[in-house]
């Protein structure tokens, strides 16, 4: 729920920025959408941090270790289904009360991994935001834009609106 609250904002913030920067001598400019997040996301620094983390032995045994979880899940669940008509109900009783037990395990791990990445989306976010902006903002500029709009905020548009990797290209070669 908190990174829902973070994209509200940004969506916010975006599009207050073009609405700034689309003043009157913009009014009758392009139109364009971008994901300042996804910008972020995509340049070469970020994608470099999340390959650091996927590598941090820590993430890689919790990934592995909802792997396991998923397989043995399914393998319970598997043995139920073939199996589970000759079972008394104790032994249904039982093999359900496992399966719970192995979902629960499973869920607290994934929430453990998605905790993981989303602190590694908002550092990044935070350590390239003001960066991101500005580049934004000179790719607006210079494109004669007079309203942009958060990608998130608008239900389809042709990738020929899409600014997004014209940004991603400005923090890639800003290094």
């Amino acid at each position: 729920m908190e990174i829902k609250s973070v994209k509200m904002i940004k969506s916010v913030l975006a599009i207050a920025l073009a609405m700034m920067i689309a003043g009157p001598s913009y009014a009758q400019g392009k139109i364009a959408v971008l994901d300042l997040q996804t910008a972020i996301i995509r340049t070469d620094a970020a994608q470099k941090e999340l390959k650091d983390m996927r590598a941090d032995a820590e993430y890689a045994a919790l990934q592995a270790k909802g792997e396991s979880l998923s397989s043995e899940m399914k393998a319970l669940v598997e043995e139920m289904q073939t199996k589970g008509l000759t079972w008394s109900d104790e032994r249904k009783a039982e093999q359900r009360k496992k399966m719970e037990f192995k979902q629960a395990d499973l869920q607290l791990v994934s929430q453990k991994l998605k905790k993981e990445q989303a602190e590694v989306m908002q550092s990044l976010i935070r350590k390239h935001g003001a960066k991101a902006n500005k580049y934004a903002e000179e790719v607006i500029k210079s494109g004669g834009y007079g309203l942009v709009l958060n990608a998130g905020a608008v239900q389809w548009a042709d990738a020929a609106f899409d600014i997004t990797s014209k940004v991603t290209d400005k923090l890639n070669k800003a290094k």
